[in-house]
């Protein structure tokens, strides 16, 4: 383990010494135009004022300060703060960690880093453990198509869009900052981290950013056989994980941004399989690295038209082990290589203020090559393109897009699976009834569908060339409020509530049968129906005290109706609960803030069909956070105590794979 460690650090400064020539985009892809006309929307997030409320589609966001005061402790937590989300997670600090929005599936989340999404074509589905809150400015969520057109294609190809915004260097003050940090806690959590910003010249600069955590995760747990309880430890469960990325950040005139990012990941994980009786007995291993590099180009001319340009490759490896005697040499090693090369242009026109059109042009090529695939080397191109179009007001915003996918598939050693093609028509509106008054009504729809990942068409026991691609059509009606007071104990307060309704065709269901295969279902047709209530409020208590409180809650009703013989029609789908929510209250003062925070679901089953054997309880977790920042002989710090799961609670998000019970975390940091 000592040898591997030192490996890895060797790797690690190589990368940041020599790490150079690709670029990474902002989110805000209306930044380098919106101080000559607003193109997007800008959601204001200083504290205490209120967000604006003119999304069409249901819109939630989490800026950097509000990570404490919500007593936020990773990505995962983070995500469990937006409704309509359900997470699966394996417990344990860097426990694998998926996001599936209104009961869609893992798979129809896009997930944009820096403004260009990322993609595995083997599982479809993105493991956010991988990214680290440390660097992140703004998390937000979008269910349908967000109201900025001047997107690339892909990244309005996903039922809902998950959008990360890294740290970007702030020169203000001098030319270079320095933040570092450390986080220990429970089950041998140690995690430092390390963030370098530098001015190159007036127009240029540069951020490096890179952590380390390793977590033996060997957390106690009650197991239940029956009427018999015994306390036992999680086993083969500990974690290691590398982390590194080089940004460049670049104007070459006052009307561009040229932007740029490389960023490595390496990690070894065991697996610690799931709790059958009494056999926890595992020796699962997997080892991931993920090296991406993109770049991102926006400019803009007098005649109303703007350019924007994106490039990426990216480049995975999977190596999958266990050791046992029914492998015919004592152990199955299987490895994957994942290769991707991506590229799209987009021209935004405005011809007067309250009109804008947009066209966007994305190709991409993924293969996939693996020991395990009995030869078959599968690729796929890819070629999506949109038409959008926004019409804003003060009172209304519409906007329309229309978006045609096609994908072509092909094999060597083996047949391919079929190719395929759509158009997805979506359309939204936001309509503000009062003029002096910021309440919204809003409505919603996308048609939009995804095809069959390179492990559902040609991998493992479940492989099958033949699967159809899933379709999802989505409606939403809502509404929004928001109101800032003055000279009122209540100072801000905002509210959303979002009904929605989702048929699903062709639906396929992932099943995990452990950490990293799972059993694929075509349940053929699903019904979904649900509610998202959102509501966020500041209170003034007397003088720099103040009380904050978000709530959050979602009520699904996911149900199979493929086939009215089954012993499973209308159940609940798989791990979608009917109730889930979370629910946070912060004290801000002089001295020591503190954070009060839950999250809670209700009942889930782990299969289609809804019988005792299959149910896992639901549960409430609480936790606690104790933070504040200072400075300390000219040095600003920061310090952040964090108790998880504080009544110590027995549960699962997975069947048979029981998450921490209570644990601690302490951070501290400093900024240079």
């Amino acid at each position: 383990m000592r040898r591997r460690m030192k490996m890895r650090l060797c790797c690690v400064a190589t990368f940041f010494i020599t790490a150079s020539g690709a670029f990474a985009q902002e989110a805000d892809t209306d930044s380098v135009v919106k101080t000559v006309r607003r193109l997007g929307e800008v959601v204001v997030r200083a504290p205490f004022v209120v967000r604006e409320t003119t999304a069409t589609s249901p819109f939630q966001s989490l800026s950097r300060s509000e990570f404490d005061r919500l007593g936020i402790t990773d990505m995962a937590d983070a995500l469990r703060r937006f409704s309509g989300v359900n997470i699966k997670d394996y417990g344990g600090a860097g426990g694998m960690k998926t996001v599936s929005v209104r009961s869609l599936g893992a798979q129809h989340t896009g997930v944009a880093y820096d403004g260009i999404t990322l993609t595995d074509c083997q599982s479809g589905q993105i493991d956010f453990s991988r990214f680290s809150l440390d660097n992140v400015a703004d998390l937000s969520l979008t269910v349908g198509d967000n109201d900025d057109i001047f997107l690339p294609a892909r990244t309005v190809a996903s039922a809902a869009s998950i959008r990360l915004q890294t740290l970007q260097p702030d020169f203000a003050d001098q030319s270079w900052h320095v933040n570092a940090g450390m986080k220990t806690g429970s089950f041998g959590l140690a995690n430092p981290f390390l963030r370098y910003d530098q001015r190159l010249a007036s127009k240029v600069s540069m951020s490096v950013f890179g952590d380390f955590m390793r977590a033996d995760n060997l957390y106690p747990f009650t197991l239940v056989n029956g009427v018999y309880k015994t306390r036992e430890k999680r086993e083969n469960n500990y974690i290691e994980t590398w982390r590194g990325e080089w940004n460049l950040y670049a104007r070459p005139n006052d009307r561009s941004v040229l932007n740029g990012k490389v960023y490595y990941y390496d990690s070894f994980r065991e697996l610690p399989g799931p709790l059958i009786l009494y056999n926890s007995t595992s020796h699962e291993e997997l080892t991931e690295r993920n090296l991406f590099s993109q770049l991102h180009y926006q400019t803009y001319w007098d005649n109303c038209w703007s350019l924007q340009l994106n490039g990426k490759f990216n480049w995975a490896y999977s190596h999958y082990h266990d050791q046992g005697s029914e492998y015919p040499d004592g152990a199955m090693n299987n490895r994957y290589y994942q290769r991707e090369y991506y590229a799209s242009a987009a021209v935004l026109y405005t011809p007067w203020e309250s009109w804008a059109f947009s066209y966007a042009a994305d190709y991409s090529f993924n293969n996939l090559t693996s020991d395990a695939t009995s030869g078959v080397r599968p690729y796929r191109h890819t070629v999506l393109q949109t038409l959008s179009a926004r019409y804003r007001t003060p009172r209304l915003t519409l906007t329309a897009l229309l978006l045609a996918s096609i994908y072509q598939n092909q094999a060597r050693g083996g047949e391919s699976a079929r190719d395929a093609r759509r158009l997805s028509p979506s359309v939204s509106v936001s309509w503000k009834p009062l003029e002096n008054v910021d309440f919204r009504l809003r409505a919603s729809y996308k048609d939009i569908f995804r095809v069959a990942t390179f492990t559902d068409n040609y991998f493992g026991r479940w492989g099958n060339r033949d699967v159809n691609p899933e379709i999802a059509r989505q409606f939403n009606m809502g509404v929004t409020y928001g109101k800032a007071f003055r000279n009122f104990w209540l100072e801000t307060l905002t509210f959303s509530a979002d009904g929605y309704y989702n048929y699903v065709k062709d639906k396929i269901v992932s099943i995990p049968y452990n950490m990293f295969f799972w059993t694929t279902t075509n349940l053929g047709r699903v019904d979904i129906g649900g509610a998202d209530v959102n509501a966020e409020a500041a209170f003034r208590l007397a003088g720099k005290h103040r009380l904050l409180a978000a709530l959050n809650y979602t009520w699904q009703h996911a149900v199979d109706k493929t086939d009215p013989s089954s012993l499973y029609y209308k159940d609940q789908i798989p791990y979608t609960p009917e109730h889930s929510g979370a629910f946070s209250v912060t004290w801000e003062n002089p001295w020591v803030n503190l954070s009060c925070h839950a999250t809670g679901s209700s009942e889930r089953y782990a299969s289609v069909q809804n019988i005792a054997s299959n149910r896992l309880s639901g549960y409430v977790e609480w936790g606690i956070a104790l933070y504040r920042s200072f400075r300390w002989k000219g040095v600003s710090c920061s310090v952040r105590a964090d108790v998880q799961n504080l009544g110590d609670k027995q549960y699962s998000i997975v069947k048979n794979y029981p998450m921490p019970g209570r644990s601690y975390k302490l951070t501290f940091s400093i900024n240079l």
